[in-house]
């Protein structure tokens, strides 16, 4: 009977492709490429922010600093929130980012992403733009 040696290349591929087919549910990672309007002017009204990207998933969350807006999926590459008043009150500089949350069952960070879920995959956020709010 003849044996097999076993790769150490295969054991590392498999190791990396397991998760990608364990998890075949898993959201894509969004990324972002511009916002529109790409800052605003302390005391303005509340704005709608159009964030323009890709990998959009319909239950996209765009996220103002921590907080999860009440997002509309527009596409796959735009994505639209409102900017409360109040968060434009002060001089800041806003952190926007995008995530595809997996499930109901997570929750929001300020820049990143934190799953509480059981399943294999976390939800995936993308890069972080800068919003200015200036005096």
């Amino acid at each position: 009977m003849a044996t097999m040696k076993k790769s150490p290349i295969l054991n590392v591929l498999a190791i990396f492709l397991l998760p990608a087919v364990s998890c075949s549910s898993c959201p894509s990672t969004p990324s972002v490429a511009s916002l529109s309007p790409s800052s605003a002017t302390v005391g303005g009204s509340d704005i709608t922010l159009t964030v323009n990207g890709k990998n959009f998933d319909s239950n996209a969350v765009v996220v103002w600093n921590g907080t999860s807006l009440t997002t509309s999926f527009v596409s796959n590459t735009q994505l639209t929130a409102t900017i409360p008043a109040t968060d434009l009150a002060q001089p800041d500089t806003a952190v926007v980012f995008v995530y595809n949350p997996v499930s109901a069952n997570q929750t929001v960070a300020t820049g990143t992403v934190e799953a509480t879920n059981s399943n294999q995959c976390g939800a995936s956020g993308s890069n972080a733009i800068s919003f200015p709010i200036s005096p």
